[in-house]
C-alpha cells in the first residue's frame, strides 16, 4: 500500500487511470463496431444496386426482345434493322442510371445485350431470339384429318391432327412426335413411334411389336401389347400386355394429363389455321407461258387460257432471281405424267393456286445441279383437292411445302423405301396417304441460309397470330 507525503493512501490516481483505459477501450470498441457497421452497409448497398443493376439489364433485354419479335409479327422488319445499326438507350423512371441495349443480327437469330449502370457498377445480360419466319412449318403433317389407307408410311417430324382418330398402319415409322387435339391413336403392328405421344381426348391401342420409344400422355387409356420404352400418364388404365419400361400413372386427373400437354406442346387451338391472302398481283397481270421457264415474279401465268391455268406436259424450270424469291401465281395447276420441275438457283419459290391441283404419275422435283437450294411452296386459300400420283419425288436439296387449310391432298404411293422420297411438309384440311410414303421435314443444308416464307394472311383470318410464327429466347446472364 502506497501513502503520499502526508500519508494519505493513492488510491484515486488508480482509479483514475482505469478509468481512462476503460473510456480509451470503449471508444475504440465503439468506432470498430461504427467501421464494421459501415463496412457492412457499403457492402449491403454495393450488393443492393449490383442486383437492382443485374436485374434491370436482364429486364431491358426481355423487354427489346419482345419488342422485336412484335416488330415482326407486324410486318416491321425495317425497325428491326434500323435497331441493329445503332445501339438504344432506354430510360426507366425508377432508375436513375443508364441502360444501353444493342441487336445483332446473325442469320435468323438476333443476338439482343443490355447493360445497366448505376454508380459504377455494370452488368451486362444477353440473349438470342431465335425468329422462325412468317410462315414456318413446326409439323410434317398439321391437318383438321388423315386416313393412311394402307401401311409402310414413313415421316420425319412432328405429326399434328387436330381432329379424329388416326391409324398409322403395320410396319410404319414415325422419326418424331404425335399430337392428337380429338381422337384416338392405334399404332399398328411393328410401328415404331421415336417421339412422345400426345392425346388430349383418345385412347392409345398398340399393335404387336409396336414401340413408342418415348412418353405417352393421354386422356385416355393405353390398350394393346407393345412396349412404351419411357413413361405413361394417363387419365385410364394401361392393360396388362402392354410393356412399360419407365414410370406408369393410371387414373390420373384430366385437368394435370392436359397442362403437362400443354407445357410441353405449343399448338393452337383445334382449329384451321388462318387462311394465306390472296396475292395482290392475281389475276392480272396474267401472261401466256412461252417456252418452259418462268422467271419473272408477281405475275399469273397460263398455257392455254387463264381459266385453265397452267399445264405442265413434260418440264418446267423455275428460275430464282437474285433476289432469292420467285413469287406467281395460277388458277389452276395440271402436272401431267412424268413432268419434271427443275428450280434453278436458290432461295425460294412461291406459288398460289386458286383451283386444284392434279399431278399425274412420276412427278419429280428437283434443284438444277448440286450448287442450288430451295423451298417451294404451293398455298392456296381455297377449297378443293390437291392430288398426286404415284411415285412423287422430291430430291434433296429442295423441299415441297403445301399449305392449304381448306383443300384436301393426296399423295400415291414413294418410289422407294430405302431412302426419304419426298422432303417436305404438308398443312391441310384433309390428308390422304396411300403405301410407301415416305416424307421427311428437311433441314437447311449446311453452309445454305434458305429464308422463310414470306407469306401474306388475310387479316380477316390472322387473331391468333401468324401460323407458326414464335420465337424462342435461348439466353444466358451474367
Amino acid at each position: 500500500m502506497c501513502y503520499n507525503e502526508n500519508g494519505e493512501i493513492m488510491r484515486k490516481g488508480s482509479v483514475l487511470t482505469l478509468s481512462l483505459f476503460v473510456v480509451i477501450f470503449l471508444a475504440l470498441t465503439v468506432l470498430l463496431v461504427l467501421a464494421i457497421y459501415a463496412q457492412v452497409t457499403n457492402n449491403y448497398v454495393l450488393q443492393q444496386k449490383k442486383l437492382l443493376v443485374s436485374n434491370v439489364a436482364k429486364s431491358a433485354a426481355y423487354a427489346m426482345a419482345e419488342t422485336v419479335a412484335k416488330w415482326f409479327t407486324e410486318g416491321k422488319g425495317d425497325l428491326v434493322q434500323n435497331l441493329a445499326a445503332t445501339p438504344t438507350s432506354l430510360s426507366v423512371p425508377e432508375f436513375r442510371g443508364t441502360i444501353k441495349c444493342s441487336v445483332t443480327s446473325i442469320s435468323n437469330e438476333y443476338k439482343i445485350t443490355c447493360t445497366a449502370r448505376l454508380d459504377g457498377v455494370e452488368d451486362s445480360y444477353s440473349l438470342t431470339l431465335i425468329l422462325m419466319g412468317g410462315l414456318t412449318y413446326r409439323y410434317t403433317i398439321d391437318t383438321v384429318t388423315m386416313e393412311v389407307n394402307n401401311n409402310n408410311l414413313k415421316i420425319v417430324g412432328d405429326v399434328l391432327v387436330r381432329d379424329r382418330s388416326l391409324d398409322i398402319g403395320n410396319n410404319s415409322a414415325i422419326t418424331g412426335n404425335i399430337y392428337l387435339m380429338n381422337g384416338s391413336l392405334n399404332v399398328g403392328n411393328n410401328s415404331v413411334v421415336t417421339g412422345d405421344i400426345y392425346l388430349r381426348n383418345g385412347n392409345l391401342t398398340l399393335g404387336n411389336n409396336s414401340v413408342v420409344e418415348n412418353d405417352v400422355l393421354a386422356v385416355g387409356s393405353v390398350r394393346g401389347s407393345g412396349t412404351i420404352r419411357r413413361n405413361v400418364i394417363v387419365t385410364g388404365t394401361v392393360e396388362r400386355n402392354v410393356t412399360v419400361l419407365g414410370d406408369k400413372t393410371e387414373n390420373a386427373s384430366s385437368a394435370y394429363v392436359l397442362d403437362e400437354i400443354s407445357r410441353r406442346v405449343n399448338a393452337s387451338s383445334p382449329t384451321s389455321p388462318p387462311l394465306p391472302a390472296t396475292p395482290s398481283f392475281f389475276p392480272n397481270p396474267a401472261v401466256k407461258l412461252n417456252g418452259t421457264v418462268i422467271s419473272e415474279s408477281d405475275k399469273t401465268y397460263y398455257t392455254d387460257s387463264l381459266q385453265d391455268g397452267l399445264q405442265v406436259s413434260r418440264n418446267l424450270t423455275l428460275k430464282i432471281p437474285s433476289t432469292g424469291l420467285l413469287s406467281i401465281a395460277v388458277t389452276s395447276l395440271t402436272l401431267r405424267n412424268n413432268a419434271t420441275i427443275e428450280v434453278d438457283g436458290s432461295g425460294i419459290v412461291m406459288i398460289y393456286v386458286e383451283g386444284d391441283i392434279t399431278a399425274g404419275n412420276n412427278i419429280e422435283i428437283k434443284p438444277k445441279g448440286p450448287q442450288s437450294q430451295f423451298r417451294l411452296l404451293i398455298y392456296s386459300n381455297k377449297s378443293g383437292t390437291f392430288n398426286f400420283g404415284n411415285r412423287l419425288s422430291v430430291a434433296k436439296g429442295g423441299g415441297l411445302y403445301i399449305y392449304a387449310p381448306e383443300k384436301s391432298v393426296k399423295i400415291g404411293n414413294s418410289p422407294n423405301q430405302q431412302r426419304e422420297d419426298v422432303f417436305g411438309a404438308i398443312v391441310a384440311k384433309k390428308i390422304e396417304v396411300q403405301n410407301n410414303l415416305y416424307l421427311a421435314l428437311p433441314d437447311n443444308p449446311s453452309g445454305a441460309q434458305i429464308p422463310w416464307f414470306p407469306i401474306g394472311f388475310d387479316p380477316s383470318a390472322t387473331s391468333a397470330g401468324h401460323y407458326g410464327l414464335y420465337v424462342k429466347y435461348r439466353g444466358w446472364g451474367q
